[in-house]
Protein backbone atom coordinates (compact mmCIF):
# COMPACT_ATOMS: atom_id res chain seq x y z
CA UNK A 1 0.00 0.00 0.00
CA UNK A 2 1.42 3.35 -1.04
CA UNK A 3 1.20 6.25 1.42
CA UNK A 4 0.14 9.66 0.17
CA UNK A 5 2.88 12.27 0.01
CA UNK A 6 2.41 15.47 1.95
CA UNK A 7 2.27 18.76 0.10
CA UNK A 8 5.70 19.42 1.61
CA UNK A 9 7.15 16.41 -0.20
CA UNK A 10 5.25 17.03 -3.42
CA UNK A 11 6.73 20.51 -3.86
CA UNK A 12 10.30 19.37 -3.22
CA UNK A 13 10.71 19.33 0.55
CA UNK A 14 13.25 21.33 2.54
CA UNK A 15 15.25 22.75 -0.42
CA UNK A 16 12.09 24.28 -1.92
CA UNK A 17 11.11 25.98 1.32
CA UNK A 18 14.65 27.28 1.89
CA UNK A 19 14.65 28.78 -1.63
CA UNK A 20 11.22 30.34 -1.06
CA UNK A 21 12.23 31.93 2.25
CA UNK A 22 15.58 33.10 0.84
CA UNK A 23 13.84 34.78 -2.11
CA UNK A 24 11.29 36.42 0.17
CA UNK A 25 13.88 37.87 2.55
CA UNK A 26 16.11 39.00 -0.32
CA UNK A 27 13.14 41.08 -1.46
CA UNK A 28 12.56 42.38 2.06
CA UNK A 29 16.22 43.39 2.37
CA UNK A 30 16.06 45.36 -0.89
CA UNK A 31 12.82 47.21 -0.13
CA UNK A 32 13.16 50.09 2.36
CA UNK A 33 9.47 50.02 3.30
CA UNK A 34 9.50 46.29 4.04
CA UNK A 35 12.93 46.37 5.67
CA UNK A 36 11.63 48.93 8.16
CA UNK A 37 9.18 46.30 9.45
CA UNK A 38 12.10 44.17 10.69
CA UNK A 39 13.97 45.97 13.48
CA UNK A 40 16.62 43.24 13.76
CA UNK A 41 19.81 44.09 11.91
CA UNK A 42 20.15 40.45 10.83
CA UNK A 43 17.16 39.00 8.96
CA UNK A 44 18.44 35.47 9.62
CA UNK A 45 16.35 34.80 12.74
CA UNK A 46 13.18 36.01 11.03
CA UNK A 47 13.97 33.83 8.01
CA UNK A 48 14.49 30.80 10.25
CA UNK A 49 11.14 31.38 11.98
CA UNK A 50 9.33 31.68 8.65
CA UNK A 51 11.04 28.52 7.36
CA UNK A 52 9.98 26.56 10.45
CA UNK A 53 6.42 27.87 10.19
CA UNK A 54 6.04 27.05 6.49
CA UNK A 55 7.55 23.59 6.83
CA UNK A 56 5.28 22.77 9.76
CA UNK A 57 2.19 24.19 8.06
CA UNK A 58 2.77 22.26 4.84
CA UNK A 59 3.43 18.89 6.51
CA UNK A 60 7.19 18.88 6.90
CA UNK A 61 9.11 15.86 8.14
CA UNK A 62 8.57 16.53 11.83
CA UNK A 63 4.88 17.35 11.61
Amino acid sequence: METAQSMYDRVGGHPTFVALVDAFYAGVADDPALRALYPEEDLGPAAERLLMFLEQYWGGPKT
